[in-house]
């Protein structure tokens, strides 16, 4: 194919660079691409189209924190799940699946419930997020007609492999010495 800018070289496959724009941003990806033996012109054909939109998209995500769609293919993958089981998982369509994992970006929203469906640590840090905001009340006393609670500030989130018996006396020895001079005043 001779090169359309400057007419004398041919155009032959080559990875290149090339600068893209998603949501009114540029980026520089390299892609499988076309390049000039004369003048070095970059371009690609429409054969490769789609994986340079997949490659500016994934630019975009990177940017932004957002996942890629190669990370959610392999997030789905790890779980052994379908685009069909995977949509059905996070609640979602199934051409939507295929569409992020193709090169469309989603949303933030998604993306964290993607992040909290497919990745223990992520899930774990939420919930000690939503219980630092909304701590339960740790009932002493559930009697008739009268109960005795005690609402924490903040609760610290520990996994029961890393909890020592020391660690629960302690935490219960404050507790009762808390509850008692609540219960003295």
């Amino acid at each position: 194919m001779t090169c359309f800018e400057c007419d004398h070289g041919e155009l032959t496959p080559a990875t290149v660079n090339l600068t893209g724009e998603r949501n009114g941003e540029s980026f520089e990806v390299k892609v499988a691409g076309l390049r000039c033996d004369k003048c070095g012109f970059e371009t690609f054909d429409s054969a490769q189209s789609a994986e340079f939109t997949k490659a500016i998209s994934d630019a975009y995500r990177a940017a932004h924190g957002l996942l890629t769609g190669r990370d959610i293919r392999a997030r789905r993958s790890r779980l052994g799940m379908t685009q069909h089981q995977f949509a059905d998982y996070l609640g979602a369509g199934v051409a939507s699946v295929k569409r992020w994992e193709a090169g469309q970006i989603q949303d933030r929203a998604m993306d964290q419930l993607i992040r909290l469906k497919t990745d223990a640590d992520s899930a774990r840090e939420n919930l000690r997020k939503l219980q630092e905001q909304n701590p339960e009340p740790f009932i002493l006393f559930d009697g008739e007609g009268i109960s005795l609670a005690i609402t924490m500030p903040s609760i610290q989130y520990v996994e029961r492999a890393e909890m020592t018996i020391e660690d629960v006396l302690f935490d219960c020895h404050e507790l009762v010495n808390g509850a008692d001079a609540l219960i003295a005043a």
